[in-house]
């Protein structure tokens, strides 16, 4: 069920449109109504709502001002506004603040309602997306835990994602565990060089079963399989992640890369990738990055390279902040190293 709100300072279309949305549109209520801009905001600050049906004339805050403090504080929230045929044009500029539907006044509720289907559609497709996303965090997390040897975590979070899914029909709760270990699986041969696949852990006997218990119990089955290989396996695999990593740093150095995109490459959560490459290699990864790029304008510089063209090359798209970076790294400019270090060999 989607909660709405309905903010106009007139108590007849206020009521009219709330007793329409309650009693006419499927999946969609009404939680409360507010004769103001300023009384939604503050019901705003504090509660969750779906979508904001408002008036674009109001004595306080308008319906411009309202879309803008969402498009600002709460963008996942959609807004349809309501106006009078003067005012269309002033509303329709409140497309800045990612509002797309407008309604007339006198309100057309066939057209309203025509509204409110796009709207469930929209709604849809952006839970969907919502959900995409925590599920392939909770795999990422949960790949995380099994590298880490945290049994008791993985198992938590496998049990996470059964409560996230067990509502659904028994063939899509089936067809969530079998994708999450085809993932898992993807990335233990890609990065760890450990060959996995559906048929050595049976994973098609998951799309056989038909209840949901036998569902779970599977999984956690499967989960201590794989925590049962990495026991045999011992430390081989981080000798391949570490090199992954490095040499994705190698072919990317001339952009712009962070923590958080050499972790997202490796599946890795940023927490769990920040301590195993300083479990690795004794430096953090910051450091480390920061080191390769100055080892690289050095062997530019060696080359008579420009500072500009060495400062893209490292990755440092202003060569001002490049030169400040590598004066305070090497304690010369790279003009000075250049001359007392080089020119001289």
């Amino acid at each position: 069920m989607y909660r709405v709100i309905v903010v106009d300072d007139e108590l007849v279309i206020r009521s009219g449109i709330t007793n329409f949305i309650n009693s006419e549109i499927e999946d969609f209520e009404v939680i409360h109504n507010f004769c103001d801009g300023a009384e939604a905001v503050d019901f705003l600050k504090t509660n969750d709502v779906d979508l904001v049906v408002s008036d674009i004339k109001m004595p306080h805050i308008s319906g411009i001002e309202l879309a803008k403090y969402i498009f600002e504080n709460k963008p996942s929230v959609k807004v349809i506004l309501l106006s009078g045929y003067r005012e269309f044009e002033y509303a329709r500029s409140a497309i800045q603040y990612g509002v797309k539907y407008y309604i007339l006044k006198p309100t057309d509720f066939a057209e309203f309602k025509d509204v409110l289907v796009k709207m469930k559609t929209e709604l849809e497709q952006m839970k969907s997306r919502k959900d995409q996303v925590l599920f392939m965090d909770k795999i990422k997390l949960l790949y995380s835990n099994i590298l880490s040897n945290k049994k008791i975590e993985a198992q938590n979070i496998l049990l996470s994602v059964f409560e996230d899914v067990k509502d659904n029909p028994v063939s899509k709760i089936n067809q969530y565990f079998y994708d999450l270990y085809e993932i898992i699986f993807d990335k233990f041969n890609l990065y760890l060089k450990i060959q996995l696949n559906a048929d050595k852990f049976n994973l098609n006997q998951l799309l056989a079963l038909e209840d949901v218990n036998e569902i779970k119990l599977c999984a956690l089955e499967i989960l201590e399989k794989i925590f049962h290989l990495l026991l045999v396996e011992e430390e081989a695999p981080n000798v391949f992640l570490l090199q992954d990593i490095k040499d994705y740093v190698q072919e990317h150095l001339q952009e712009d890369i962070s923590l958080q995109d050499v972790a997202d490459k490796m599946f890795f959560s940023t927490v769990y990738f920040s301590r195993f490459f300083k479990k690795q290699t004794g430096e953090t990864f910051s450091n480390y990055l920061l080191r390769v790029r100055m080892e690289q304008a050095v062997r530019l510089l060696e080359k008579n390279k420009k500072v500009t063209e060495i400062s893209e090359a490292c990755g440092y798209h202003d060569p001002s902040y490049f030169t400040r970076i590598f004066k305070e790294y090497y304690n010369y400019t790279p003009k000075d190293y250049a001359r007392r270090f080089i020119s001289n060999r």
